[in-house]
């Protein structure tokens, strides 16, 4: 049996209330932080060609983006679609801070620091 708070809750709900507010705290805090970085990591990507772009997702995270395919309604063929630059930008703006973009952008020498001086 589980002892009650003084609310009469059981002391467990009142645990997992806290855990779940701590997580929604957490989360708030990565998206504010995705937001604020989100122009500054497209500005920095942007500099990078498209297979400095794959390089890095295949370096640091061993894949890139999904690939996507069109299937033909007629022939049933799967079609491969081709991957743009766009496609890996997003894909690392989802899956990297912009410190650690910035740091592999400058041990490449994607770009130099003066591009990081104001």
């Amino acid at each position: 049996m589980h002892q009650d708070n003084s609310k009469g809750r059981p002391k467990d709900d009142e645990t997992r209330d806290s855990d779940i507010s701590k997580i929604k705290n957490e989360m708030d805090v990565a998206d504010k932080i995705f937001y604020k970085e989100l122009s500054s990591k497209y500005f920095l990507l942007d500099k990078f060609n498209i297979n400095q772009l794959r390089d890095m997702c295949h370096n640091l995270l061993g894949k890139g983006p999904d690939m996507e395919y069109y299937e033909d309604n007629t022939t049933k063929k799967k079609i491969e679609l081709p991957q743009y630059k766009e496609d890996f930008i997003h894909f690392i703006i989802e899956e990297f801070r912009f410190s650690e973009i910035k740091e592999y952008a400058l041990e490449k020498s994607i770009v130099t620091s003066h591009f990081f001086e104001k």
